[in-house]
């Protein structure tokens, strides 16, 4: 007799997404909790319950991620994209810190329309999460900056084709498997942070590509080992195999908080680890045990007009506000594209986006009319840097609500401080899992609990001096043991600026006075 396929082996084994919509449905419209092979299959197509914490839980909704292979949607995609958010996510759509898309307040009911028109356009959200291999993050202007060391979109693709035609080899590891692969020459994509990273540079002529691995953050945060090994760009797709096939068949799957790529790598040690990548591919790395010279983080963006390397193009950078984009500015987005005659646009990983494929005589036209929508290309620095994770509102671990609190965080500092023109980047995290990276930011703010007159009232715990600029030169920001009520913050930085400019310490910047201050003299003022 053969054996009765789960709901989740059933998806994976058809490839089609509709099979079992029918059966969730009925479940989630009755209040019955879904099971784990419904919430498996769900994760599998980039979907995760709402959480309303006033309310528990709110089964009737979703957030939906969609996969963009390079960070980018073309005009058609992006025309696509807007219909979804206004017709069916009420609105709110999100970028997030590996370039992708995320949609909220989707139905079950709604999914057969919004999987046809993905498909209409090219677009999927398949192992858009779930445990398995996440979307690559690369660099936004791949193959559209003059100075970039190498054009890699084409890796990306053949990588990211590769793990999805073989989806039933590497549909259930351990836990996720985050990669990067970058030509960038300001290293936009935080190769320290990744679980495994192809950062190109140069060797006199040749272009290499050094290996770094096992970095990640959340509560068991750490910075990448180099494994002393470089890359060659043909050699690319094997390495990333190889570690994805290690991780599969040796991480921890007993121990969810230990099943990530560092854990393994810190089990085995990195030299053993190195060694069985080479054991699977069955050749040797050319050993490198020079870093290149890596970009400091705070150098890393692509805000403004920039001429592009194709003839009479440019690309320009703009800001959102800690990544929120409405339904109805995404149609504007498409509208301003098609009246100009752009190509589309691609995510960062700072939450921000760029429009390529503007031609250079209306360059400067485009960039002012997305300005006028709020979404400026020579950002101040409080709008440019500060990022926020999804908070309570949606996620289950939130603690504290952050999108709408980052917004107006933002504006305030705008209004009280528009003349501070120092790199300073901002993270606003609603529990310790650092989905907006505030481990490596140079304020962190970590949603948590506090008491204000015998009430339990939602508040942050700062931390300071996170950095990121290579194996060597990464740190993590510190926890200042200093809890500060939500409503607080504001003037609280308000304060922390203030006293910076009084008296900064001998320090030659705003980020090196973050590393010497005594943030509870800021608390008394």
């Amino acid at each position: 007799m053969e054996k009765e396929l789960s709901k989740l082996e059933q998806l994976k084994a058809s490839r089609n997404p509709l099979r079992v919509i029918d059966d969730i449905y009925k479940e989630a419209n009755e209040g019955v909790p879904l099971s784990e092979d419904y919430i498996g299959l769900l994760k599998w197509y980039g979907m995760y319950p709402h959480i309303n914490h006033d309310d528990l839980e709110d089964k009737k909704y979703f957030m939906k991620r969609i996969k963009l292979v390079d960070a980018s949607m073309n005009l058609e995609q992006l025309k696509v994209m807007g219909k979804i958010g206004t017709q069916f996510a009420q609105g709110l759509i999100d970028f997030t810190t590996r370039e992708n898309v995320q949609f909220h307040y989707i139905q079950i009911k709604d999914l057969p329309k919004i999987f046809e028109m993905l498909e209409s356009v090219g677009l999927t959200s398949r192992m858009a999460s779930g445990d398995g291999p996440r979307p690559i993050v690369t660099c936004p202007v791949s193959g559209l900056d003059a100075t970039e060391i190498l054009d890699v979109r084409d890796i990306v693709k053949e990588i990211d084709t590769y793990f999805d035609t073989n989806e039933d080899e590497f549909c259930n590891f351990p836990r996720k498997y985050k990669i990067s692969i970058s030509g960038c020459s300001c290293h936009c994509c935080g190769h320290e942070i990744q679980d495994i990273a192809f950062t190109a540079f140069k060797d006199n002529e040749e272009v290499l590509f050094d290996l770094t691995i096992g970095g990640g953050l959340a509560k068991s945060k750490q910075i990448a080992y180099r494994a002393n090994r470089y890359v060659k760009k043909e050699q690319i797709k094997d390495v990333a195999v190889a570690v994805a096939e290690i991780f599969r068949d040796n991480g921890n799957r007993h121990n969810r908080n230990k099943a990530r790529v560092r854990h393994l790598i810190n089990e085995w040690g990195v030299e053993k680890f190195v060694n069985e990548i080479e054991n699977k591919i069955g050749y040797k790395l050319q050993v490198g045990l020079q870093e290149p010279q890596i970009t400091p983080i705070q150098k890393r963006n692509h805000f403004g007009i920039n001429k592009s390397k194709i003839k009479g193009e440019s690309f320009i950078g703009f800001a959102t506000i800690a990544g929120r984009v409405s339904g109805e500015d995404f149609v504007n987005f498409a509208n301003i594209l098609e009246k100009y005659d752009a190509k589309g646009i691609r995510l960062t990983t700072t939450q921000n986006f760029i429009v390529y494929g503007v031609k250079d005589e209306v360059a400067k036209q485009l960039a002012d009319e997305f300005d006028a929508l709020g979404y400026p290309y020579e950002p101040n620095t409080f709008r440019a840097r500060t990022q926020s994770c999804t908070g309570k509102q949606y996620c289950k671990f939130g603690i504290t609500e952050t999108k709408n609190y980052t917004k107006s965080l933002i504006k305030y500092l705008e209004e009280k401080h528009s003349d501070f023109d120092e790199s300073v980047m901002i993270s606003v995290s609603g529990c310790g899992n650092a989905c907006s990276h505030p481990q490596v930011s140079d304020i962190g703010l970590i949603g948590c609990k506090t008491r204000i007159d015998g009430q339990r009232v939602e508040a942050y715990d700062i931390h300071l001096a996170g950095h990121l600029e290579g194996t060597q030169n990464s740190k993590f920001s510190q926890s200042q043991k200093l809890k500060v009520a939500a409503n607080e913050v504001p003037r609280f930085l308000e304060n922390l600026i203030n006293e910076y400019k009084k008296n900064n310490l001998n320090s030659s910047s705003f980020k090196e006075y973050l590393t010497k201050v005594d943030l509870h003299t800021i608390q008394k003022s």
